[in-house]
């Protein structure tokens, strides 16, 4: 191992002492240590501040914050296979692997190469729109063409983003209509997002080696619209409008949220299409690891 990339969430108060403890061991071994932008201000060393794509180049990626900040990591190293430390700086840390006091063994560990690699699938979500002559015209032979997405780690979720009306969803698998949900939004989570939106909607825990996608309406106008279950290489597609006759047809404030980081924002007739993404993201644990374990703590089962 030559080179380490470090993410950090600002406003955490243990993040600069680790930081600077992280910079130290690094120094102390002669390895390359490149720091996020704003984890490098934290500590006034904009010298080892890099973009993000260098750091997620590394060898391995290092993240000091909660959940929030271990899906960004994973999302921009997936592309480069890098594997991600995660430090639990926050408060559930379902994807944390290190406590703040176990960094420096946690560093002697991985320069042994102590750590084991976790394969997570991930999903690749793309809002479809049709094509537009230059007046604004739907062509008579358009075709979709995506405009907006990307990967994630925990989940992509179709959502309103503004009026308190409800969504009529209409959601396929493989091309075919499974159902027609009146709601709040819709979650489409990976088996690592089951512990998050899709727990608070409803839906099951999965352990994250189950590979599958799991659907979760948010607030169903309905009883019987229950979260199930597709086979992870089908392909989920969503389309979304308001419900009743009293929005215009032309209106829809609707977006598509990826990991909660990133968003799209939805026009009438657009599709949201989600597939298994090519990339995984790849987490590091200590071997003696056991996800129940992990689960009876973080859940209070105990």
């Amino acid at each position: 191992m030559q080179s380490i990339g470090v993410f950090a969430t600002p406003g955490k108060e243990r993040a600069p002492d680790l930081l600077r403890q992280l910079v130290s061991l690094a120094s102390e071994r002669q390895l390359t240590l490149l720091l996020e932008r704003e984890a490098a201000a934290m500590i006034e060393r904009d010298d080892l501040a890099a973009p993000i794509e260098e750091l997620a180049a590394c060898d391995v990626i290092i993240v000091l914050g909660g959940d929030g900040a271990v899906l960004l990591a994973a999302r921009a190293a997936a592309p480069n296979r890098t594997p991600v430390l995660a430090v639990d700086l926050g408060r559930l840390g379902f994807l944390s692997a290190v406590r703040p006091d176990e960094l420096a063994d946690a560093f002697d560990l991985l320069l042994r190469d102590g750590f084991e690699i976790e394969e997570r699938m991930m999903i690749d979500a793309q809002v479809l729109r049709e094509e537009k002559s230059p007046n604004g015209a739907t062509l008579k032979t358009a075709r979709r063409v995506p405009i907006g997405g990307g990967i994630g780690l925990n989940d992509a979720v179709v959502a309103k983003s503004a009026i308190a009306r409800i969504l009529k969803l209409s959601i396929y698998v493989e091309g075919d209509l499974v159902a027609e949900t009146r709601a709040d939004g819709l979650i489409i989570s990976t088996p690592t997002g089951s512990t998050a939106y899709a727990l608070a909607a409803g839906g099951p825990i999965v352990h994250p080696a189950v590979p599958l996608l799991l659907i979760c309406p948010i607030c169903a106008h309905s009883l019987s619209q229950r979260p199930f279950i597709v086979g992870p290489d089908e392909v989920v597609e969503v389309h979304a409008d308001w419900e009743g006759d009293e929005v215009a047809p032309g209106e829809l404030e609707a977006m598509l949220t990826i990991d909660g980081q990133v968003g799209v924002v939805l026009q009438p007739g657009d599709m949201v299409r989600v597939r298994r993404s090519e990339h995984k993201a790849r987490l590091l644990r200590r071997p003696s690891e056991i996800f129940y374990d992990r689960l009876r703590q973080k859940m209070s089962w105990e």
